[in-house]
């Protein structure tokens, strides 16, 4: 398919944050949004979303629901947010301050960055893929999907970056070999598609979350898929999937949140196993999961806006309920060089 050019300039200076609607005046009643972070290993929250002062007025993105988060390749300080309505924005300070990345409006909850040259980022909004390559100062549409329909999940191949893949909602995979340029559908699993994950040793094998359908795998970058589902159909609720969790340190070990319950397999997949919890399996939905990539036995789960964690492989919880915030996690993020650190993104329907 031809490229669309549609450039976006970003004037980041000259451009006010106007009708961005996570963009908002802090009054004396705190809007309880946005992002959080804990440098304790998750024992307590501190909200992070300022932007500026403008004279007596903070500009900040404390009502943002969060669509995805992403660490920069080179340097972990710097992060990558996209927003569920208002654009993306980036941290160079862990988070502390927030500018706008370009894009001030839209729903983005897929990210990738080139490992190699971090100046090129990908990403997607409704049935549009968009690409920067001067680090978000312009972007340009380089897909449009011809069926209209969702691209779910931008990845980029971490060993030749010149490999991306797409997902749709309607199950296709999708690839560019040649940075966008030009794409080509790869193989379809006929169901809907919520997320692609690349196994960060192997680029070859990629996991597909599928919406309500269980999870699925390729073992030939994307040419062929087959079903994980075994022992997770066997399990009520199940094979709705969350959240997908895997170390870079060790890519082989998944864990799932899920309807049911949490899961793990120490095989790729292939097989699953539920993690006790101090919940009864099946009786609520456990949004997100992250593992220490150090130490794999602490791990960190969300349900609504309570944090359990476990540091002995879950033979016993905690129950953290100091993020100061009424609004659900949906993202739960690692600092991948500090393990204390984490970052948590929530999400709660905005009033008509």
């Amino acid at each position: 398919m031809r490229k669309i050019h549609i450039l976006i300039i970003a004037l980041l200076v000259v451009l006010p944050l106007v009708g961005a609607g996570c963009i908002s005046i802090r009054t004396s009643k705190t809007v309880d949004g946005g992002v959080f972070r804990s440098d304790d290993s998750g024992e307590n929250w501190v909200q992070k979303v300022f932007i500026r002062q403008e004279k007596k007025k903070v500009i900040s993105i404390n009502n943002a629901n969060i669509g995805t988060m992403v660490f920069h390749p080179d340097d972990k300080n710097i992060i990558y947010l996209g927003t569920l309505e208002d654009g993306l924005y980036r941290s160079k300070d862990r988070g502390e301050q927030w500018e706008s990345f370009g894009l001030t409006s839209g729903s983005f909850a897929t990210i990738s960055i080139d490992p190699k040259t971090p100046t090129i980022v990908y990403t997607a909004t409704g049935s549009s893929i968009l690409k920067t390559s001067d680090d978000g100062q312009t972007w340009e549409t380089i897909y449009l999907e011809p069926r209209n329909q969702k691209i779910t999940s931008v990845n980029v191949d971490l060993y030749d970056p010149s490999r991306v893949f797409a997902s749709t909602f309607a199950g296709e995979i999708i690839q560019s070999t040649d940075y966008g340029e030009t794409w080509t559908t790869l193989s379809s699993i006929q169901l809907e598609i919520n997320r692609l994950y690349l196994n960060p040793i192997d680029t070859r094998i990629i996991y597909a979350v599928t919406n309500g359908q269980g999870i699925y795998r390729s073992t030939n970058a994307g040419e062929n898929w087959e079903s994980l589902n075994t022992d997770l159909e066997t399990h009520n609720g199940a094979t709705i999937i969350n959240w997908l969790d895997f170390t870079d340190k060790d890519p082989g070990i998944l864990y799932l949140a899920t309807n049911y319950g949490l899961f793990k397999s120490s095989n790729g997949g292939i097989d699953w196993e539920p993690i006790t919890t101090l919940f009864s399996f099946g009786s609520v939905p456990i949004k997100t999961v992250a593992v220490n990539p150090d130490n794999q036995s602490e791990i960190w789960f969300t349900i609504g806006k309570i944090v359990h964690k476990t540091t002995d492989a879950s033979a016993t919880w905690k129950t953290i309920e100091t993020v100061p915030s009424n609004r659900t996690i949906t993202i739960l993020e690692i600092d991948p060089e500090n393990p204390q650190t984490l970052y948590a993104g929530t999400f709660t329907a905005k009033k008509k």
